[in-house]
């Protein structure tokens, strides 16, 4: 069930992110943040130690509420359903 909420969460940033233009503030720290999570994700034993990832999510979600909502609202999920993984 987390497995399936985490790939709906990812879903929905992907498209998020396709819909900010090339240009726009943010799109590259987002897609840099979905890497990291897709790193985590697929390779807990080598990645970035869990505290930084969430960091830079909750960190974020801070700077993204204004100009992306959506795109915050997505990241703060992540956030949870991470925690709840363990991740």
């Amino acid at each position: 069930m987390k497995q399936q909420r985490l790939n709906q969460d990812l879903d929905e940033l992907r498209a998020e992110l396709d819909r900010l233009p090339a240009e726009a503030a943010g799109r590259a720290r987002l897609l840099a943040l979905l890497a990291r999570i897709e790193a985590q994700i697929d390779d807990a034993d080598r990645a970035e130690p869990r505290e930084s990832l969430v960091h830079g999510l909750e960190e974020a979600v801070t700077d993204f509420e204004v100009e992306h909502p959506r795109a915050a609202t997505v990241l703060r999920r992540l956030v949870q359903t991470l925690s709840a993984m363990g991740i």
